[in-house]
């Protein structure tokens, strides 16, 4: 089974957001860092069983409260679409 940690309390930017992503998922320098390419690049792309854990949720900062409901968004599709796990601890 594969892991991946999207550790949101370190994010502080929307770019620093995408900058995670890229890191955690060690996406591709052509990613567009945007929530439709993050989902183009993720969909069909875990050939095992996958979960992706997300911290720190509930200390995402005001003004990231968008950007962060769309990667919710990316990641309820990738579960329903391809049956990857997702646990917010």
């Amino acid at each position: 089974m594969m892991i991946f940690t999207i550790d949101l309390t370190t994010v502080h930017s929307s770019l620093g957001l995408h900058e995670h992503l890229k890191e955690v998922f060690s996406l591709p320098d052509y990613y567009g860092e945007n929530m439709d390419a993050l989902w183009d690049l993720l969909h069909c792309a875990f050939d095992e069983a996958t979960t992706i854990e997300v911290h720190g949720i509930d200390s995402v900062r005001k003004e990231l409260k968008g950007i962060i409901s769309r990667l919710q968004l990316v990641l309820a599709d990738l579960n329903e679409e391809d049956g990857v796990i997702i646990d917010y601890l």
